[in-house]
């Protein structure tokens, strides 16, 4: 029997043992394709909403949306043109209409603060600084498993590329990608509350408890390596919810993104401090008198953040949010 790939199937078997019969029974169903979903992001006809977090003479940030690359591919449009594309219409809530000088990256499945200069002597400055590790940058995630290793600490070891365009990290650190990390336990919190399962039916997942997020992940890269937070997260046993390369392949099948958002920005230029704080819609869950279902997870991440971010400009911003 053929059956197509995304088909998840569950097989019970009975043994009756005084008659030594053996029965079998299964049950199969079709997983959502994410892949679909995330086509929807890639042509300039489609409405997408880039909040801009942060402007000023200089410098301007976004809040960029998941599975965006940054550049343009053949297959679909980058952040650059999407901003470009809202710049041309009326119709928007994107008021800068001036050119972008990108300084740093998002990978396409990260979602949060991108910033951009408005000029070529900002965008010199900017990429001054992070060449000098002058800017402090967090990063949050979720996943589904538990730490097995050690729940906080540094992630240290040079990155090679793996089979089917992965990078793995290496004992190797002649020129190794840094990252810190610290996580919190999510606890029992009610699988209803968390909107990333909206999309889904009740028989496309059998067994809801395997994609309950259990883990938030607080990142603080010192390198900007290409995937480094996500392969850093599979070192860890941690794989991020969603990502289909580095994590649990069945988990990524089920839904339309990779849990990893960059929540936090500081750098100052030129006696600017731009500081932005700028948290997921992940725990955005309504009940239905309009009040938030996700109170518990919001006191995780604040927790983590104030025990653990030891920039204050960043806290200042996280307090005034």
């Amino acid at each position: 029997m053929l059956l197509h790939p995304r088909t998840l199937c569950t097989l019970i078997i009975v043994i009756n043992i005084s008659s030594s019969q053996i029965f079998f029974a299964a049950s199969f169903f079709l997983l959502p394709d994410p892949r679909a979903g995330r086509r929807r992001l890639r042509t300039l006809g489609q409405h997408i909403s880039i909040p801009i977090l942060y402007e000023s003479d200089n410098v301007i940030a976004i809040s960029k949306p998941p599975n965006i690359s940054h550049h343009d591919t053949e297959d679909e449009n980058g952040i650059l043109s999407h901003i470009r594309n809202l710049q041309s219409k009326d119709d928007t809530n994107f008021t800068y209409e001036g050119r972008i000088f990108g300084v740093h990256r998002l990978d396409r499945v990260t979602s949060g603060i991108l910033v951009f200069a408005k000029n070529s002597e900002t965008a010199g400055l900017l990429a001054k600084s992070f060449r000098n590790k002058g800017v402090t940058k967090y990063y949050l995630a979720l996943s589904s498993k538990k730490p097995k290793k050690k729940k906080q600490g540094w992630v240290k070891g040079d990155m090679v590329k793996s089979r089917r365009k992965q990078w793995k990290l290496t004992s190797q650190k002649s020129n190794p990608a840094i990252s810190r990390f610290f996580t919190a336990g999510l606890g029992n919190i009610a699988m209803n509350d968390w909107p990333l399962y909206h999309h889904l039916s009740p028989q496309q997942i059998t067994n809801k408890n395997m994609l309950l997020p259990r883990t938030l992940i607080l990142f603080q890269p010192h390198t900007g390596k290409t995937h480094q937070l996500r392969v850093a997260a599979k070192s860890l046993g941690l794989g991020i919810l969603g990502d289909e390369v580095y994590g649990d392949s069945l988990e990524a099948r089920c839904l339309e993104r990779t849990y990893l958002h960059a929540i936090g920005f500081h750098v100052n230029i030129g006696g600017e401090d731009i500081s932005i704080w700028n948290p997921p819609d992940w725990f955005d869950a309504r009940n239905d008198k309009g009040t938030s279902c996700n109170n518990e997870a919001e006191s995780v991440l604040k927790g983590l953040v104030e025990k653990h971010c030891d920039n204050e400009f960043i806290m200042d911003a996280m307090l005034n949010w």
